[in-house]
């Protein structure tokens, strides 16, 4: 039975002891995952647009860039003509170009871009972001000119530790909520875990990765308990090699848990995407830190988010921190779901709106 770790708020410090690592030279690592970003649409418009764009991570710059690694969901495109593609509040997401500069100068060492918003302009719009993200000098995985591409983790080594990071999603705008047998199964990710162990062996084995750490983009969208698909997935992943899953897409925050020892956080929410729900304006901070005699810790913080995310404080951070406690003990309780027979595809569902 997965466990709950022990807790402390109001951050939420859950501590996790864990058979210890070889030491070497290493010294303690600081891991900061972010939730959604989205830099179309009326951040586009209301920011980027009219030269206020620095103020968008202005809250929160410090604190991104004095992690040793900053991880975040880059739910838009950053296409050319994001200029003129995305200035309503269309569910196809485009961010200009000047969005790049404020994702060097945040620091973020790698973007996950494999999520339902990766195909929105088809496989040109895809291959285009991509291109002005590698111009950026911004390291990125999960979608990819060939789906070899979009499965090739990027690879950080910092502070003594190699650290292989995936981007997976697990939901997609088409059809039947699934990449497969879709177009788009060349270039995006999908959250396969049979796929994924063997890459996992591969990466541990070929690089000698002391950590893998997987992004992942799944649930359903303002619903406060991942489903049963999800947990099954996420816990799948773990088993399959991956040391941390943490999750986005629902765009508000749910529970974590560990499985075999290692965390995973269903949503952290949004983090730079600005909605109208009350939820959506609540996110998560997540810092994991590993040590070199294998401690592991998870803090998480609230945030408060949109236009601009600062962290919470007041009514608000204990709101969320409530919720957050919540649905991990109920996380807790819960047995892993019966796999369906394709383990590839979400069950049907009502399409999910972003």
């Amino acid at each position: 039975m997965p466990s709950l770790p022990h807790c402390l708020a109001p951050a939420l410090l859950c501590l996790l002891a864990t058979p210890a690592l070889p030491q070497g030279s290493r010294e303690p690592l600081r891991v900061v995952f972010v939730g959604d970003i989205n830099f179309g649409r009326s951040v586009a418009r209301e920011y980027l647009f009219t030269g206020r764009g620095p103020e968008i991570f202005a809250g929160v710059r410090d604190s991104l860039r004095a992690a040793d690694m900053t991880i975040g969901n880059l739910e838009s495109i950053i296409l050319d003509r994001g200029r003129h593609a995305d200035t309503t509040n269309s569910p196809v997401f485009a961010g200009p170009l000047e969005a790049l500069p404020l994702l060097q100068d945040a620091g973020f060492d790698v973007l996950g871009t494999a999520n339902n918003h990766a195909w929105d302009f088809q496989r040109t719009g895809l291959l285009e972001s991509i291109a002005h993200l590698d111009s950026a000098g911004l390291a990125h995985t999960g979608t990819g000119a060939t789906l070899g591409d979009a499965l090739r983790p990027v690879v950080v080594r910092r502070n003594g530790w190699t650290v292989a990071v995936f981007s997976l999603t697990y939901i997609f705008n088409y059809d039947d909520l699934t990449v497969i047998g879709h177009p788009a199964e060349c270039c995006v990710a999908w959250a396969d875990t049979t796929r994924l162990a063997s890459r996992i062996r591969t990466v541990r084995d070929s690089i000698s990765a002391d950590l893998v750490l997987v992004s992942l983009h799944a649930g359903l969208e303002y619903i406060p308990v991942p489903p049963g698909d999800v947990v099954r997935v996420a816990r799948a992943l773990i088993r399959s090699g991956a040391d941390a899953v943490i999750g986005h897409h629902p765009h508000v925050p749910q529970g974590m848990e560990y499985v075999d020892g290692k965390p995973i956080i269903y949503s952290l929410g949004n983090f730079g995407f600005k909605q109208r729900q009350r939820w959506p304006d609540a996110g998560l901070w997540a810092p994991l830190t590993f040590f070199p005699d294998g401690r592991r810790t998870v803090e998480v913080r609230p945030l408060a988010v949109g236009f601009t995310p600062r962290f919470a404080t007041g009514a608000d951070s204990a709101a969320t921190m409530r919720h957050f406690a919540e649905i991990s003990e109920r996380l807790s309780r819960l047995p892993t779901p019966r796999p369906r027979r394709n383990v590839a595809r979400p069950p049907n569902r009502p399409r999910n709106r972003p």
